[in-house]
């Protein structure tokens, strides 16, 4: 085998020469790196954002479900607050046969979890992780604000079926009408500070639901209903809540 020696150089001219092409190797090579990472980078957060907005815009076609119920739950508020009243001022209780109750809709962060914990949301702007973080805070008092409303209305069902309440009874109902009230204003609010933040993002709230179980809001059901005729008129497969 024949070996070459290297050749020496012939002055500080070949030397640059030769210098120059190392330094621009390595150069070219840094940079070719560097945008393969940028790549990969742009495409993990373009995953991370697209994820999370479709997560978000699930969450806000879930929670517009309540435009449709909230008329029914004003007017549920008013029949009870008025035979509430009735019995205060010693007239007859009109019994309610079925009381309902605003249905609770699902709050998803999965995804928004996952991209966090996985560094992902770390790559997009500040703006966005901003906008993004402000959307999932105003879900968490959401879902919060659900489960307070949830049990004042448990408590609100102890009247059915009731002919003759007692004084006691009058008080813990009147206790809980109020809770069930402030409730719903909690809850409106929250609603409202979403679709703010989440319109800043453009998102809309336009995804399409799968229908799977409930039909109408249980407290959109008259309260002369029976409560074995209920889970038929909500097409609520476990009965009625």
């Amino acid at each position: 085998m024949e070996i070459h020696k290297p050749k020496p150089w012939h002055g500080v001219r070949e030397f640059l020469k030769e210098y120059a092409i190392i330094v621009l190797g390595v150069l070219t090579a840094l940079s070719a790196e560097a945008v393969v990472e940028r790549l990969h980078e742009n495409r993990l957060s373009a995953e991370a954002r697209e994820s999370v907005r479709g997560e978000i815009n699930l969450d806000l076609a879930g929670a517009g479900q309540r435009d449709e119920w909230q008329p029914c739950i004003g007017a549920r508020f008013a029949e009870i607050d008025a035979a509430l009243a009735a019995a205060d001022a010693g007239k007859p209780f009109r019994p309610m046969a079925y009381i309902g109750r605003p249905s609770a809709f699902a709050l998803y962060n999965q995804r928004w979890e996952a991209a966090t914990s996985g560094g992902r949301t770390s790559l997009l702007s500040s703006d966005e992780q901003r906008d993004f973080a402000r959307v999932y805070a105003q879900l968490l008092i959401l879902a919060e604000r659900q489960d307070q409303e949830t049990q004042a209305w448990a408590r609100l069902r102890a009247l059915e079926g009731v002919a003759h309440p007692s004084a006691e009874t009058l008080a813990r109902a009147r206790e809980a009408l109020s809770e069930a009230r402030q409730a719903d204003y909690n809850i409106r609010r929250a609603m409202l500070g979403v679709r703010a933040y989440a319109a800043r993002l453009g998102i809309k709230g336009d995804a399409k639901l799968v229908d799977f179980n409930h039909r109408t809001a249980s407290v959109c059901v008259p309260t002369t209903t029976p409560r074995e005729a209920v889970a038929a008129l909500t097409k609520d497969a476990i009965g009625a809540p």
